[in-house]
């Protein structure tokens, strides 16, 4: 099931107009929008989320529940979980770690770490990816036993598996919960979070205008 809702761009007058579908008439000028240019032709917005299993070798988040577009606010917590090169996610929680819930995460935010700019995965990479993941999945620290909402959860993991990887271009001996959120999660949370708003606004006003400046 596709989850992208298809909000579309466009822009006939003074600003840009996002929409579920194009509008009969401009909503800010009135006019028909039928025989009329357009500035801007209809684009669809990129929808920032995807399926964990459609994304591997990647790190993922979610929303510990629901999900992001109905659901989420900036103080709820996220969960995060590493998908193999098959798409498995692998995953620790109150339960311990498991890797069992993959059709659970269908809208999630996915951090490539070894692909390259054509989003390409090095297959020596790729091994070693899988061979640290699955090497880290048998330790027995990631017990339900031990898990700590606080001190010791989904961060953790994530955390000690980068850390035993080391993949290039990425300071992994100071990592941290707030370094990982800072270097790595920031440039897709944060226009994540603008499609939220877009997509809830839509929701209320069907046409939202921006108004150029």
């Amino acid at each position: 099931m596709n989850l992208d809702p298809g909000i579309v761009c466009y822009q006939h007058c003074q600003g840009r107009l996002f929409a579920f579908s194009l509008p009969a008439a401009c909503p800010l000028c009135r006019v028909n929008l039928e025989n009329e240019p357009l500035q801007i032709p209809p684009f669809r917005v990129p929808y920032p989320f995807v399926r964990a299993s459609q994304s591997p070798c990647s790190l993922v988040i979610k929303p510990t529940k629901g999900d992001f577009l109905h659901d989420y606010k900036s103080t709820h917590d996220l969960h995060i979980g590493v998908t193999d090169s098959e798409g498995r996610v692998f995953e620790y929680e109150q339960e311990g770690l498991h890797s069992d819930y993959t059709s659970s995460w269908s809208q999630c935010l996915a951090i490539p770490i070894i692909s390259d700019s054509s989003n390409r995965l090095d297959p020596v990479w790729q091994e070693y990816w899988d061979f640290t993941l699955n090497t880290l999945a048998k330790d027995p620290v990631w017990c339900e036993e031990r898990y700590d909402e606080t001190s010791f959860n989904c961060y953790s993991f994530v955390v000690e598996f980068l850390q035993r990887l080391a993949p290039p271009g990425l300071e992994v001996k100071t990592l941290s919960k707030t370094s990982l959120c800072s270097q790595l999660f920031l440039p897709y949370t944060i226009p994540a979070a603008k499609y939220i708003s877009l997509y809830r606004s839509l929701l209320k006003e069907k046409v939202v205008p921006v108004q150029s400046t």
